[in-house]
C-alpha cells in the first residue's frame, strides 16, 4: 500500500480499482504531472480510465489535502 492509499484508508475514501490505479501511478511519478500526462500514464496502464475520472480523482485527493 502506497503512501496515497494509507492517507485514504486513514480518512475513509472509498479506493475504486481505478482510484487505486491513479493513486499508484502518482506515488510513483518523480515529476510533477499535469492531470493530461497523469492520464497518459494511467491509460497505458488500464485503457478504460476516462480523464474525467482521473481529474475527479485528483480534486478528491486534492481535498483531504493529499
Amino acid at each position: 500500500m502506497n503512501k496515497i492509499e494509507e492517507k485514504c484508508k486513514t480518512k475513509g475514501v472509498r479506493l475504486t480499482d481505478q482510484r487505486r490505479l491513479i493513486a499508484k501511478v502518482m506515488s510513483e511519478a518523480t515529476d510533477h504531472p499535469d492531470v493530461d500526462e497523469l492520464h497518459k500514464r494511467v491509460s497505458k496502464i488500464d485503457k478504460k480510465v476516462s480523464i474525467a475520472t482521473v481529474y475527479r480523482t485528483v480534486k478528491l485527493l486534492s481535498l483531504i489535502h493529499i
